[in-house]
């Protein structure tokens, strides 16, 4: 499934996976600020097991289709609710701008260095001096953020932090045991539907009864459908096409795109040194790709 996809198919849908999640930066803000918790966030978001269960039964159960037990339940650990849980706990005690800088910020450097580690991929002048102009950008991006944070904001951007580390792993994982991307997917959202849903009901107490009904509306159709079930599938497929690395770096637009996103629906407009972040973020992306996109390298 999704085999013979090209490199510019590929680049677009890493490029439409970043700006879902740059408005998942402030969906989830927005959210974890107001009613809902993170552990209703993590419980949407995997509500995508089930519109993905019919992929998920396509292949022999007994050994999660090939991938086997032991590889299925460590992608699910990376990528699945205990990820989830970690990062939307960030929120709680660190602003969005962390969230965008911390987590998607820093993937392309985890990505790289496992990268590194697990295939031997060199790291060129270019990548070396992209990943600086990158996160030089991104800490311009948010610099308002990180100089008016709370006191308890370290926490929040551990926690990110750690998040990040474990989308990179689950990234490189994805290629190291050449999974198919759409099935892994499935594989992380079933399980992590069947575990997570009795946590949620028996220790959180299925809380979101409560909520307004917009709200959740709102946070199934975000967290379920366009994160956990389409930006998540865009992404993976990318993986094989342009490499677990160069498909990372696509992440570090998501803070550009939730600044945008947030001066269209929030009313943040962003000033002159936010808009200088941004020309660093494209111009250290570039270069972090050596300029060039090829198949199935780095």
């Amino acid at each position: 499934m999704f085999r013979n996809i090209t490199v510019g198919q590929a680049v677009f849908g890493a490029a439409v996976t970043s700006l879902i999640m740059g408005g998942f930066v402030v969906v989830s803000r927005f959210g974890v600020s107001n009613l809902t918790s993170a552990a209703d966030l993590t419980f949407f978001r995997y509500l995508s097991g089930l519109i993905l269960l019919p992929v998920f039964l396509k292949r022999p159960i007994r050994n999660l289709g090939g991938i086997g037990w032991g590889r299925g339940i460590v992608i699910m650990i990376l990528a699945g609710w205990c990820f989830n849980l970690v990062i939307m706990s960030g929120f709680k005690y660190a602003p969005a701008a962390h969230g965008a800088i911390f987590t998607p910020g820093t993937l392309p450097m985890f990505t790289a260095l496992y990268s590194y580690f697990l295939f031997k991929e060199r790291l060129s002048i270019w990548r070396i001096t992209g990943l600086i102009l990158l996160m030089g950008g991104l800490v311009t991006l948010g610099w308002g953020g990180l100089i008016e944070s709370s006191p308890d904001a370290w926490k929040g951007d551990l926690l990110f932090l750690t998040a990040s580390a474990c989308w990179a792993a689950f990234t490189v994982s994805i290629r190291y045991w050449n999974i198919d991307p759409v099935y892994g997917v499935s594989v992380v959202a079933v399980l992590s539907l069947v575990s997570f849903t009795p946590i949620y009901i028996f220790y959180f107490g299925s809380p979101f009864l409560l909520l307004p009904i917009e709200e959740i509306i709102l946070q199934v159709i975000y967290q379920g459908v366009l994160v956990g079930v389409i930006a998540v599938v865009l992404f993976t497929i990318c993986i094989p096409v342009i490499g677990p690395a160069r498909t990372s770096l696509f992440m570090a637009l998501v803070p550009v795109f939730g600044t945008l996103l947030g001066a269209l629906i929030l009313d943040e407009v962003p000033g002159t040194i936010e808009f200088g972040g941004i020309v660093l973020v494209i111009f250290g992306m570039l270069a972090a790709m050596g300029m060039r996109l090829q198949r199935n390298k780095s």
